[in-house]
């Protein structure tokens, strides 16, 4: 009997540990279709949410980006804390960006990623735990549930270091702050092609508490938890 409940046991475990992470099958098409992804004309939304509650930015527009030729344009319009900004035009090429008018130094790899706008997040199978794919009026959709501060250095600088400032924070940790609730879903063509994306994801600031004499201060009192959702549609 305790030799049965053993196998069994250990049958279970084994089965465990077979399923545990994603299924290759619904990772691999989204990488072989976005890892090279660099010529495309979309438009997206960005919507930026402090705590849940208060929009802090939300933008819109359309880029074109052509990876072969090395160059992006776009026009962006912001709203700020409620404040409407107005229309941005944003241009790279030969090595200088440009917004609206004003040059500033960048290689096309430094502008990438330094942009949310300018491309899709893919991320590795080993930070993919769980995926699923639908099929939707567009094509194929997949979703992948990403691990936990996956690529945090990458999030951080996607969503710049003004951010931090505009959501309240005095001086960040960048080190220690977080990114949970990653989820990213790509939608191909019936040609495999990409036809949408979107990734959202919860990003926990930490900021430096302020130095009082004598007190050890709890550090997990002065965190920001900060909302965004990105979405683009491609043009084919």
């Amino acid at each position: 009997m305790k030799k049965s409940l053993l196998c069994l046991v250990l049958a279970l475990s084994l089965l465990l540990c077979a399923c545990s992470g994603a299924d290759e099958t619904l990772i691999t098409p989204v990488t072989q279709s976005f890892k090279d992804f660099g010529t495309a004309d979309y438009g997206f939304s960005l919507r930026i949410e402090l705590g849940g509650r208060t929009c802090v930015l939300l933008a819109s527009g359309n880029i074109s980006m052509d990876e072969n030729s090395k160059q992006m344009t776009g026009e962006i319009e912001e709203t700020l804390m409620g404040d409407n900004i107005g229309i941005m035009q944003v241009e790279w090429k030969n090595g200088t960006m440009k917004t609206d008018g004003i040059e500033e130094k960048l290689t096309w790899e430094e502008m990438r990623s330094s942009l949310i706008y300018a491309q899709p997040l893919v991320f590795d199978s080993e930070q993919v735990k769980s995926a699923e794919k639908t099929t939707t009026i567009a094509g194929t959709l997949y979703r992948h549930y990403i691990k936990d501060n996956s690529q945090n250095k990458l999030l951080y600088s996607l969503l710049g270091s003004a951010l931090p400032e505009v959501c309240g924070v005095v001086s960040v940790v960048e080190d220690e702050t977080e990114f949970k609730d990653i989820v990213c879903e790509y939608t191909l063509d019936k040609e495999g092609n990409p036809a949408g994306y979107s990734v959202s994801f919860t990003v926990i600031y930490q900021d430096t508490p302020p130095y009082v004499p004598g007190v050890n201060q709890n550090k997990d009192k002065y965190t920001v938890e900060v909302d965004v959702e990105f979405r683009a549609n491609y043009n084919n």
